[in-house]
């Protein structure tokens, strides 16, 4: 499946606090056009996922460490939809998205994304090799979320979550004193696929890539925490 992206300039900063204003507002639109669909936010770390229901609407993810809107499942039916299309667009300068995504178009749909500025993305391949530790590096993308790359292309995105139980592998000196700091809870990382990552990777590769970056994302999570109580 191809991809679209839109790439945006916004004037300001990702207004993850008002994410259910927009929610409403969303609804408010739909209901406004007869749809009769109510948005509902599925929060996970890391992101958000605006469920708009079926018939042709698809979803909304709002991934706030990558500051993309991600339009997923649209078909351009009709005005409605075309409607909807060019107020995502607004929406996502507005909350100070870098850029609107969408993904499973057609090949009949593509000019309408063209001439909004869309730009159609090569589809990932496989990374035809083993995951090599040397290849891999940790780099902050917004607040605590990490972005994991491999030769330098972004791979997986990292959230810090608490866990009931210590993953699997070793515990760093930063992972421990983290915890110490944060009562003794047991820490770990949710994980997921960066919307630019130019492969398909393997179950084996996906496990080979947060071994390796365990270890540096402890450290650079540790020395953000560090910077931001200094602050």
């Amino acid at each position: 499946m191809s991809w679209i992206k839109i790439e945006l300039s916004p004037r300001v900063e990702w207004n993850e606090d008002g994410l259910e204003d927009w929610s409403l507002a969303l609804g408010a639109f739909l209901t406004k056009k007869g749809t009769g669909l109510n948005p509902v936010i599925r929060m996970l770390p890391g992101y958000d996922v605006v469920q708009l229901g079926e018939e042709g609407i698809g979803e909304l993810t709002l991934s706030s460490s990558e500051r993309l809107v991600i339009l997923d499942g649209l078909s351009l039916k009709g005005n409605v939809e075309c409607d909807f299309a060019r107020f995502v667009i607004r929406f996502a300068r507005q909350m100070g998205a870098l850029g609107v995504c969408v993904s499973n178009t057609s090949s009949t749909e593509r000019s309408f994304w063209q001439k909004l500025g869309g730009v159609i993305q090569p589809d990932p391949v496989p990374l035809k090799e083993s995951i090599r530790r040397g290849k891999v590096a940790i780099k902050q993308l917004a607040k605590f979320s990490l972005l994991v790359t491999y030769e330098g292309e972004p791979v997986l995105c990292l959230e810090p979550i608490m866990c009931n139980t210590h993953p699997p592998g070793l515990a760093s000196l930063a992972q421990r004193r983290l915890e110490k700091m944060y009562g003794r809870t047991p820490l770990g990382f949710a994980s997921r696929m960066a919307v630019h990552c130019p492969w398909n990777i393997t179950r084996k590769q996906w496990d080979d890539l947060l071994a390796y970056s365990r270890l540096q994302a402890f450290d650079l999570l540790e020395g953000l925490v560090n910077t931001g109580q200094e602050g």
